[in-house]
């Protein structure tokens, strides 16, 4: 036997969201949010401000129910759309126009948008104003408290050192779904049901007509930052080394209320690394530096496990180790102009001098921050900030020496690496929170090992297998591939 690489595509839906610390209802519809023709392969949605970030969340114990909630709504929207293609992998992706182009490219302005506008504008929400009324718990059994610590620590899962922490949730079969509407009280389970990065057994997959279509992999909950993997229920057995790191950069340099999560996995022969952050908030000028500074910090602190005994899979130990990288989250930069300035660039929708002024796209141009990293040309409005339950910006009639805040893109998604492609990028259009969400789609190129049988002939056959005999001494040291 010997070994033929060959590449298959997948899509990937990742996605940030800064929901204000608000709890999602029973009926928040998210099907605009989280639609993509075709369905994607993987999607990868991280938010921000799961909880409200007060004292109690931060230095106590942490709240998961809204978590909990988000999961559950996530997983009801991923099976209700249209079955995704039996042949697997990347399907032709629906036209796009104008593909992503390099960040120091021309920025349209209004009269582009407006062209583009069937494609890169996105309906609201279905049902705004019952969804943002908060139904208590009806939903969710009451809620359990488990002790937070903002940076994961090492801890021993079936007797292997990991840097797992116990609310970190790693799933390979749909009957490890921690929550769902109609399940009754159970215990959450482990974060590896079948052993140290393994997959389910090959009798549960895919046999029962009920089994969802997606199912959650991966989840971690660091006080407000929440980073959720689902996959296809096809590709599951593919996905393996599932790993977790968390970086606070809160309250004392350390503290979750700020920080990154990561999650490490690899797809056949493929490396990913998933990055949901939160950075240092604040628009005083030198905020930025110290955004900067957090995104140095993360790379520097950010550390994976070794995986030993997975013979050639890559086992990375830092986020740049990966082959695919993406990079999302509630970054914060924010516009260096005046509010009335910014103000009137907004009206006229005026994106091209506004993102001039752009701090993650100045900071990255002088080499400061996110260096070798790519993002998606922008056509969409700023997302931050809103008032509540409107298209009105924040700050919009208030006095000039009452606090407001000024538009920015505070919403980003970047990647990093060879062989990902980006397709998309836009923001949807919920007034949920203040913030709009912001996704984007990519088709991801992953290396996938074929078993080949050599062709050889009778007697070169014979001479292959005696010269292998002598070196041969017991049955159990042939290698079957």
């Amino acid at each position: 036997m010997s070994r033929l690489t060959e590449t298959q595509d997948y899509r990937i839906f990742a996605s940030t969201w800064n929901v204000g610390g608000k709890s999602p209802s029973r009926g928040l519809d998210l099907d605009d949010w989280l639609h993509s023709s075709p369905p994607a392969d993987i999607y990868v949605l991280g938010f921000q401000e799961i909880v409200p970030l007060n004292a109690g969340n931060v230095l106590g114990t942490e709240d998961n129910v809204p978590a909990k909630k988000w999961v559950s709504l996530i997983r009801r929207t991923l099976n209700k759309n249209p079955e995704p293609s039996s042949h697997g992998g990347y399907r032709t992706p629906s036209p796009v126009p104008d593909p992503v182009v390099e960040l120091d490219a021309d920025f349209e302005g209004s009269s582009r948008r407006h062209d583009s506008s069937s494609f890169f504008q996105r309906r609201s929400f279905q049902n705004l104003s019952r969804s943002l009324r908060v139904e208590g718990n009806d939903m969710f059994p009451q809620p359990r408290l488990d002790r937070r610590f903002s940076v994961c620590g090492p801890v021993t899962l079936g007797g292997r050192p990991s840097n797992f922490d116990g609310n970190f949730m790693c799933t390979g079969s749909p009957d490890d779904q921690y929550i769902d509407e109609d399940a009754n009280n159970g215990p959450y389970f482990s974060p590896f049901p079948y052993g140290y990065g393994a997959s389910p057994p090959a009798e549960e997959n895919n046999e029962h007509p009920n089994t969802p279509r997606y199912c959650l992999v991966a989840s971690k909950q660091m006080v407000g930052v929440f980073l959720t993997v689902w996959v296809r229920n096809e590709i599951r057995n593919d996905v393996r080394n599932l790993k977790v790191s968390c970086v606070g950069r809160g309250l004392m340099g350390y503290l979750g209320n700020k920080g990154s999560i990561s999650i490490s996995m690899s797809l056949h022969h493929t490396t990913f690394c998933f990055v949901c952050c939160h950075l240092t908030s604040g628009e005083k000028e030198g905020d930025e530096f110290r955004r900067n500074s957090d995104v140095m910090e993360i790379l520097r602190k950010t550390r994976f496990p070794r995986v030993r005994g997975c013979g050639d899979i890559k086992s990375p130990e830092t986020i740049l180790e990966h082959d695919r990288i993406i990079w999302l989250g509630d970054l914060n930069y924010r516009i260096s102009l005046s509010y009335p300035s910014a103000k009137a660039l907004v009206e006229m929708h005026n994106w091209k001098q506004l993102l001039e002024k752009d701090q993650l796209r100045i900071e990255r141009r002088c080499g400061r921050v996110f260096q070798g990293w790519k993002e998606g040309k922008i056509y969409f409005p700023p997302t931050y900030k809103y008032s509540f339950n409107s298209d009105r910006y924040s700050g919009y009639g208030v006095r000039p020496k009452e606090k407001r805040r000024t538009p920015a893109w505070c919403d980003r998604i970047l990647w990093y690496g060879n062989g990902i492609i980006q397709l998309s990028y836009v923001r949807g259009e919920s007034r949920f929170s203040d913030h709009r969400p912001v996704y984007s789609i990519f088709v991801a190129e992953v290396e996938i090992l074929r078993q080949r049988r050599r062709n050889m002939g009778y007697f070169s056959s014979r001479v292959e297998v005696e010269e292998l005999l002598p070196y041969s001494h017991s049955y159990a040291d042939i290698k079957f591939y």
